[in-house]
């Protein structure tokens, strides 16, 4: 589907966050002798990602791009919403664990396998169902506007590991 170009910068995280995701799968798919050392060494990109694009990527969601839908819509009365903001902390937590796993020398493969569904819905319910809410709604001007900030906020290149 083509986005908006005003979207372009939140769309673009999300391919890189779907790569990281098919990543994830593939170590977990590995045989048993290579799969740990696979499985951490991805987790170890994944958390790099994390810490140079994805925090961003969430706080350029809940700052400019939930705030410009909030003017025509009750978010709280959103049931998609309010799973991307529940979601969004629900990553927040995967990753938590999968730093302290990382930390202490190990990673949980379920934990991995947790993160990396969740990730990939996550992707799939704002590109396919907030997305196109959002470039209903607001007007071409609005969209402008919300891409300016965005555009400000997300560096070019930011996303690669």
């Amino acid at each position: 589907m083509k986005r908006h170009e005003s979207l372009h910068p939140l769309s673009q995280h999300h391919h890189f966050a779907l790569i990281q995701v098919w990543e994830m799968r593939r170590a977990l798919k590995q045989p048993a002798a290579k799969r740990a050392a696979a499985v951490r060494a991805v987790t170890r990109k994944f958390v790099r990602f994390w810490k140079k694009a994805g925090q961003v990527h969430f706080r350029e969601e809940e700052e400019v791009l939930l705030p410009a839908y909030a003017r025509y819509a009750r978010l709280d009365e959103d049931k998609d919403v309010m799973r991307m903001l529940a979601e969004h902390a629900m990553i927040r937590a995967l990753i938590g664990n999968v730093e302290a796993s990382l930390a202490s020398g190990g990673v949980d493969g379920n934990d991995v396998a947790t993160l990396a569904q969740t990730l990939h819905d996550h992707v799939r319910l704002e590109e396919n169902e907030i997305f196109p809410r959002i470039e209903k709604i607001l007007s071409e001007d609005e969209m402008r506007v919300m891409g300016k900030e965005l555009h400000r906020l997300h560096k070019k290149g930011e996303c690669a590991v």
